[in-house]
């Protein structure tokens, strides 16, 4: 079983779920970056509100063929309760993406908001099929508790 992990991060904590499930699974990490320019003041705010609007950034790699992969897991911070638009825009520059399973998850240090549903909303439009979204509070990535449960949810998609 081959998986590919896709996530942003921006404050490291979502790369070191991420790492988790990667060393578990031996899977292939991909991190999504944001390469547009915003104002050093401002670009959280800018991309709060895009994320909110459920916008998309310009990001690197632009594009990930996951055509050879049985599994994609996506993960991403939550900014203005939704996933930010550096995963949207990967999501949206997916090739060989139809038919595929997909999981998700969210690190947040509030409250996740609309993020599940539109993680699910994103995934099925690419044509693949959401198997599991879940979500991490920042107080509970060193938990072990927390990473094991992470670990079985991907397991438990792997039968899928």
């Amino acid at each position: 079983m081959k998986i590919c992990i896709i996530y942003h991060s921006e404050t490291g904590n979502t790369h070191h779920v991420a790492q988790h499930i990667a060393s578990a699974f031996d899977a292939q990490l991909v991190e999504v970056t944001d390469t547009a320019s915003y104002n050093r003041l401002t670009r959280f705010f800018v991309l709060c509100k895009m994320a909110r609007c459920e916008e998309k950034t310009l990001i690197e790699p632009a594009s990930v063929d996951i055509s050879g992969y049985d599994l994609i897991v996506f993960g991403s911070p939550v900014w203005a309760f939704k996933p930010t638009p550096v995963i949207h825009a990967i999501i949206d520059g997916l090739k060989g993406c139809m038919g595929k399973p997909a999981v998700a998850f969210l690190t947040h240090g509030g409250r996740p908001g609309q993020s599940d549903e539109t993680f699910k909303k994103w995934i099925e439009e690419r044509g693949m099929v959401p198997v599991a979204i879940t979500d991490i509070h920042c107080t509970d990535i060193e938990n072990e508790k927390t990473t094991k449960d992470l670990i079985a949810l991907v397991q438990s998609s792997i039968k899928v």
